[in-house]
Order: structure tokens, then C-alpha cells, then sequence
């Protein structure tokens, strides 16, 4: 039973409005517990739309079920949309399926972890270009003198203050050392990677 007060509401306004609240609670995306809700939505499209009225097209009562109806059916289409689609199926990654060849895994197993993270801007490669570059600057690196890739590796994996820290070179002395490094890497055609 609907807990909405109707003070001042037409009684034929909110039967029509609660039986159809009631039909859409029964219409697959909407359950019991919206029924309230679905009430006041389309009392207040209603009364939004109230003042279109014209009693020369028609009587108010068919205006009203008209405008309820239509409110209806678009919040049956906006239940069906996008991620609200009530008919688009939830399940857990870590269910277990069988893949492709038979071999029963979990269902995350079965995606590619390279092109998720692409997608969700996490990373701005794909898999296959960041195994390329990975080679070509593992090539470029290999190319520098001795002390100019020992410390090329170690800004790498490590901040320039803690390679300075590290070895005793001022961080002036090493941001001269990055250019060196960025004129290798230029010349190498990698530019768009620095």
C-alpha cells in the first residue's frame, strides 16, 4: 500500500496514477519497492505538463491518461537504457568457465588485461606497442657508453634525486646527462616517447 498523501489531487488523477505505478512494478526492471517512487514521477510529469492543457483538443481526463501513459512507457525505455538495462546480465569475474579451448578457468582469466587497462585510460598503449618500445628503448640504451646507460638504468627504475643520492652527482649534473640521453633517443626516431 503507497504511504504518497494526494491532498488536493483529482481522485481519478491518482487512481490512474497508482494503478499505473502498479503495472510498471509488475514490468520486468522495476520492482514492489519502486512503487512509491514511480507514483510521485509520474504525479509530478503530470503536473509539469498540466499547463499544456487545452480543453478545445480534448477532455482533461483523457489528457491525463495520455500524459501518464507516455510518462510510462518513457520510464520503461530509460530502464532499458545503457548501464541502467535491467536485461544485461551481472556476473562475477571470478566465476569459473570454461575458455575457448575447454579448459575451465575463471571468467577474469579470459580477458586481455592489456587492452582493459587501455580502455579504462589506466595505460595509453596497447600490449603489442609497449613490447615494441620496450625493445626499441632497451636498443637505444644498449647503444649509450658504459656510464651514460649505468645511469640512463638507474633514472629508470629510480627518482633523480635518489640516483644522486646514490652516486654523488649533483641533480644539475644529471639533468644535463637526461638531455644527452634525449638527443640518443631523438636521433633513434623515439621522440614521441620522451
Amino acid at each position: 500500500m503507497s504511504q504518497n498523501r494526494y491532498h488536493g489531487i483529482d481522485d481519478y488523477i491518482v487512481r490512474l496514477i497508482t494503478f499505473k505505478a502498479k503495472q510498471l512494478t509488475a514490468h520486468p526492471g522495476f520492482s514492489d519497492a519502486d512503487r512509491e517512487d514511480l507514483e510521485q514521477e509520474l504525479l509530478l510529469d503530470l503536473l509539469r505538463r498540466q499547463p499544456n492543457y487545452d480543453p478545445e483538443r480534448a477532455q482533461n481526463n483523457t489528457f491525463v491518461a495520455r500524459v501518464v501513459e507516455h510518462r510510462a512507457a518513457t520510464l520503461i525505455e530509460e530502464r532499458k537504457a545503457g548501464l541502467r538495462d535491467y536485461r544485461l546480465q551481472a556476473f562475477s569475474l571470478n566465476d569459473h568457465i570454461e575458455d575457448e579451448d575447454g579448459v575451465r578457468c575463471e571468467r577474469s582469466e579470459t580477458f586481455d588485461q592489456g587492452d582493459y587497462l587501455l580502455r579504462t585510460g589506466r595505460q595509453s598503449r596497447s600490449s603489442d606497442e609497449l613490447r615494441d618500445l620496450g625493445i626499441d628503448v632497451r636498443s637505444v640504451v644498449d647503444q649509450l657508453p658504459p656510464k651514460l646507460r649505468d645511469l640512463c638504468q638507474r633514472l629508470m627504475r629510480d627518482s633523480i634525486t635518489d640516483v644522486s643520492r646514490e652516486t654523488g652527482i649533483p641533480r644539475s649534473t644529471l639533468y644535463g646527462i637526461i638531455d644527452k640521453v634525449r638527443v640518443a633517443f631523438n636521433d633513434a626516431g623515439l621522440e614521441d616517447y620522451l
